[in-house]
């Protein structure tokens, strides 16, 4: 049986998001993070496939960049999102030429979404800003037609900055005006709570509000997928392709992980 999460937690990830609208989108910018760019965006990519006619649900859109990225490689696209200033930023930065539609929603449970209507959902650094993994993936798997496809992407949980880990660090490198990684550090790795963090803008200012983050075990996201009928395809802990000195520390630990999952039965 599947938890009730209280209402009051939604309504402050809303309210998290609906602050921070204004600086995430112009940290994202059009194209993502460098981060975005040189190692998740890419393995995401690859997960998915060609989606040229296919129906596909961005599941906390933010923006809209990849809703908007999708869109151009003649996916069918539906971005929703919690935050109704982010949902407004990405109406805005759609054209005519990209008939997206967009909604605002929660991905914990999806009224507006008839169930069995999506052949793909992507959901995108989402699933660990929520308090509700096991109501998300229920309702992926609903929305999806059957052999459907799920692939969502999280920080990796074993190297979580936003969570029990960090690095230890040294001296600013000004080639790449990053500090140096001697190694990374975690403890209670097995404790699942959530953690707040303030995030920064491109220019260093710190956002408005902290952005809450849930730490889980790579078992408990597994554990999860299974109990809520899917299978997994895939599993990938992508690094920089390119031999880039600022990506120094993400080529020696993985910073994100990315799933592909099969919806194999209805949600139990």
């Amino acid at each position: 049986m599947r938890r009730c999460v209280p209402a009051i937690m939604f309504e402050s990830v809303r309210n998290q998001w609906e602050a921070n609208a204004k600086h995430y989108a112009g940290l994202v910018s059009d194209h993502g993070t460098p981060h975005h760019q040189k190692i998740l965006n890419p393995c995401v990519e690859e997960l998915l496939g060609d989606v040229a006619g296919k129906k596909m649900l961005d599941a906390g859109c933010g923006e809209g960049y990849l809703t908007r990225y999708y869109a151009g490689k003649q996916a069918l696209m539906t971005g929703i999102d919690l935050s109704e200033k982010l949902i407004r930023i990405a109406k805005e930065k759609s054209t005519e030429s990209q008939p997206i539609d967009y909604r605002i929603a929660n991905i914990c449970n999806m009224e507006s979404i008839d169930t069995e209507s999506f052949d793909i959902v992507l959901c995108n650094l989402v699933i660990l800003n929520v308090p509700c993994l096991s109501e998300a993936l229920s309702e992926f798997n609903r929305v999806l037609v059957p052999e459907g496809v799920l692939v969502f992407s999280i920080v990796h949980p074993a190297f979580n900055i936003y969570g029990p880990g960090e690095w230890e660090l040294g001296e600013k490198d000004l080639r790449t005006n990053r500090r140096k990684g001697f190694y990374f550090k975690v403890d209670h790795y097995t404790d699942e709570k959530p953690y707040e963090r303030y995030w920064r803008t491109r220019k260093g200012e710190r956002f408005p509000e902290p952005i809450t983050f849930y730490h889980r075990t790579i078992s408990t996201y597994i554990d999860s997928l299974i109990a809520t009928g899917f299978r997994i395809d895939a599993l990938k802990e992508p690094i920089p392709k390119e031999d880039d000195r600022f990506f120094d520390r993400e080529k020696r630990i993985p910073f994100f992980m990315v799933i592909k999952a099969i919806k194999s039965a209805a949600v139990p």
